[in-house]
């Protein structure tokens, strides 16, 4: 199968400027799922809540995130720093840090964060073992851990679905750059996986997370677990 010479970081670093604009238009809401089911957990905390964004972006969940709790403290991580400068310039974070969520260790002490949370980020990774763990290791005890992914379905192949979502040309003739590896995970591997990092599953759901401009329909799976 044809391997990508496309890194997420160059991906994304060209499509910082129009990323926010692009998404909206493909209906994408993904950090609307993850919020419903973190916002009581957030309005109702007794404490600031320390949360971190994995995979930050331009600060599409963060912005929700601050929308429901003003005073939460809120760090990001991100691959691009294209990105991130888009992120910074709209202050929903507090501290954010440039980031290779698949290859490297975060930056922070374990048991750090209330809440680590992740939206459409996981297509992203090849090997999520890593991530998943690093992002055990920072949530507090008792702490939430919520995320989508995009499942393995056994009717879809990979090659079909690196098809259809690969970047290329919007409807505006905006070009997108490059072909963009696309993963797809386990639904039960990414179960055992917090399982062993110490984080129990406390929610699952599939949901569509979005149309590309090509009009295809995008299945997504949002995970939330605690730290126990």
């Amino acid at each position: 199968m044809f391997q990508s010479v496309i890194t997420p970081e160059m991906h994304y670093d060209d499509w910082a400027q129009h990323y926010d604009s692009d998404v909206k238009g493909w209906g994408y809401h993904a950090p609307d799922r993850i919020m419903g089911q973190l916002q009581s957990v957030l309005r109702y905390h007794p404490h600031r809540p320390a949360v971190l964004d994995v995979g930050i972006g331009t600060g599409l969940l963060s912005g929700k995130c601050r929308s429901v709790r003003k005073d939460c403290h809120i760090t990001g991580i991100d691959v691009s720093s294209r990105m991130l400068d888009f992120c910074a310039q709209k202050q929903v974070a507090d501290d954010l840090y440039q980031v290779d969520v698949e290859q490297d260790r975060f930056p922070f002490e374990e048991g750090r964060f209330d809440i680590v949370m992740a939206a459409g980020l996981m297509e992203h990774v090849g090997s999520i073992s890593s991530a998943l763990r690093e992002m055990a290791r920072v949530t507090k005890p008792g702490g939430l851990i919520a995320f989508t992914y995009i499942p393995s379905l056994s009717q879809l192949t990979r090659e079909q679905l690196s098809k259809k979502l690969r970047p290329g040309r919007t409807p505006e003739g905006r070009f997108v750059l490059g072909d963009l590896n696309i993963y797809r995970h386990n639904p039960e591997r990414v179960k055992t996986i917090l399982g062993m990092a110490g984080a129990q599953q406390r929610y699952a759901e599939r949901f569509v997370g979005y149309r590309t401009y090509v009009v295809v329909t995008v299945p997504y799976d949002l995970f939330v677990a605690q730290k126990l």
